[in-house]
């Protein structure tokens, strides 16, 4: 119990400073621009009217006024849609946003005098601002009565500024102070509302939950699916849960969410097949109470072979062989139960500790496997094609029928390219000429294109999977993997030793790395 409200603690505090979660900023940033266009409409409108009903009281100031508020917010609004900022951006400048409008609006609310026979004039539009504002912006209590008693003071500095520029008579003192009382109220109003609101958004611990897992944080979101950082509630064990929301699902068509449904699960079945330990284990699959589909697998403690090879560059040839022998393991296994994977890259492999282990390989995002048993169900989105471009066999760019287990050896042979030489396969500008490239030109060996040393029987190895033809390539990762170690036996193995000492160096226990 200690445990859980030390990080529920530490969750609001990192958010009153600005670091809210991905999701939640994000769904933050949205909301908060939609208000900023609706709210864009509503004055442009009510500045129309008042120019229509009442003429001579719509002064200069008011046309400024009222430009000076629909205008930024429709670019605010704008900018959102256009992805010129990310997310987070967008919502860390929100609160500004929300005071700097207030004083446009403000001061469009003063422009035309008041008549001397009205005690008080409503409510200020300064009130549903500064509400709306707050409730849509989930960005902790302090922030937001901060951000609410910035915005309700616009309204006495617009007043002042209506004094100066216009002719108007002044208000008494005590209709003043009943006008401007009430945003400085709401203010108070919309942090209590926003101290609920933003624990439900902020602190996923306590709102989001996947059957037995409670989700922390998120680590990764693709065109598909999200992947969070999770807990099980029971056992205190740390796990990746991977999950199709149900909003999601009910964007597409009946077709489409059906289709995703069902890779989802054959995901999910084609990881609980497979037993090689480097493949990664799954815990548990379910339905959401709100239609969400998830599974849940083991959280890995440490890093791609993409992060590996950006953050250390190019890796010794021996442990390349080292990574490619554990690769071969759980691949050479999903082909055996008759699954191609067909989206071997370097964000799909780490290694990880494990136990008492280092350098330990797992392979993981199954999304894409495809069964080569007979009675394979044909399940294909319009324009879809599987895998990605810079790790792509030349047979599934051109959509070939018959894709079998060497299309992943092909992937794996981009996999140690990158490896060995920190470079692509293929540097082409586009994903379609990626492709292209795969299945037209010529290929530079690995050796060509970095200053270390590679063993003559690596580069065969890594050679003969880059092949055009299937045909031309190793049978199986069986095949593949008898060569690898033939290589090593004869330029040397990557020990466990050695393992030990890059980690203690680059990655000591508790040192900040990836995981999933």
């Amino acid at each position: 119990m200690r445990a859980e409200t030390t990080h529920r603690l530490a969750s609001l505090g990192r958010a009153s400073a600005g670091a809210l979660p991905e999701e939640t900023a994000q769904r933050a940033a949205g909301r908060l621009c939609w208000v900023a266009a609706i709210a864009a409409v509503i004055v442009a409108a009510m500045a129309v009217l008042q120019f229509w009903l009442q003429p001579d009281a719509f002064a200069a100031t008011a046309r400024l006024s009222a430009l000076a508020f629909v205008l930024p917010s429709l670019f605010y609004a704008a900018v959102n849609r256009a992805g010129w900022l990310t997310v987070r951006t967008l919502a860390a400048i929100g609160p500004f946003y929300v005071v700097a409008a207030a004083f446009p609006l403000a001061l469009f609310e003063h422009s035309p005098p008041w008549p001397a026979d009205w005690p008080v004039r409503g409510t200020s539009l300064l009130s549903l601002w500064i509400v709306v504002t707050g409730v849509v912006l989930p960005n902790g209590p302090v922030r937001t009565l901060l951000t609410g008693l910035a915005a309700a003071s616009m309204g006495p500095l617009a007043y002042l500024a209506t004094r100066f520029l216009t002719d108007n008579p002044p208000l008494p003192g005590n209709r003043l102070a009943v006008w401007s009382i009430v945003p400085f109220l709401m203010a108070g109003c919309a942090a209590l509302i926003n101290w609920r609101l933003y624990r439900a958004e902020a602190d996923p611990g306590e709102a989001r939950e996947m059957g037995s897992y409670q989700l922390l944080s998120l680590l990764g979101r693709g065109g598909m699916g999200e992947v969070w950082r999770a807990r099980h509630r029971m056992l205190a064990l740390n796990a990746a849960v991977k999950l199709i929301r149900a909003e999601v699902l009910q964007a597409h068509t009946g077709r489409e969410a059906e289709i995703m449904r069902r890779r989802f699960e054959r995901e999910a079945r084609a990881i609980a097949a497979l037993r090689s330990p480097h493949a990664v284990a799954l815990y548990d699959y379910g339905v959401a109470e709100d239609g969400s589909f998830y599974y849940a697998m083991e959280f890995l403690d440490g890093l791609s072979l993409e992060h590996l090879v950006s953050r250390f560059g190019p890796q010794p040839p021996a442990r390349v062989i080292h990574i490619l022998l554990q690769a071969c393991d759980s691949i050479g296994e999903a082909h055996q139960l008759g699954l191609v994977h067909r989206d071997l890259k370097p964000t799909n492999i780490f290694v990880c500790r494990l136990g008492l282990n280092v350098d330990f390989v797992k392979v993981l995002d199954f999304g894409l496997v495809k069964t080569i048993l007979p009675g394979e169900t044909r399940m294909t989105l319009d324009g879809f094609t599987a895998g990605t471009p810079a790790y792509m066999a030349p047979e599934i760019a051109t959509g070939s029928a018959g894709i079998d287990g060497r299309a992943d050896l092909y992937s794996l042979g981009c996999v140690a390219y990158w490896l060995l030489t920190g470079r692509l396969v293929f540097e082409e500008p586009s994903p379609v000429a990626m492709a292209l490239a795969h299945v037209q030109n010529q290929l530079v060996p690995p050796s060509e294109r970095t200053e270390l040393q590679i063993p003559p029987c690596l580069e065969r190895a890594v050679m003969a999977c880059l092949e055009k033809r299937p045909e031309d390539r190793p049978r199986s990762a069986i095949e593949l993997a008898a060569m690898l170690r033939l290589c090593a036996d004869n330029t040397g193995h990557w020990s466990a030793a050695d393992a030990e000492r890059w980690w203690q160096l680059n990655l000591p226990s508790g040192a900040p790395g990836s995981a999933a």
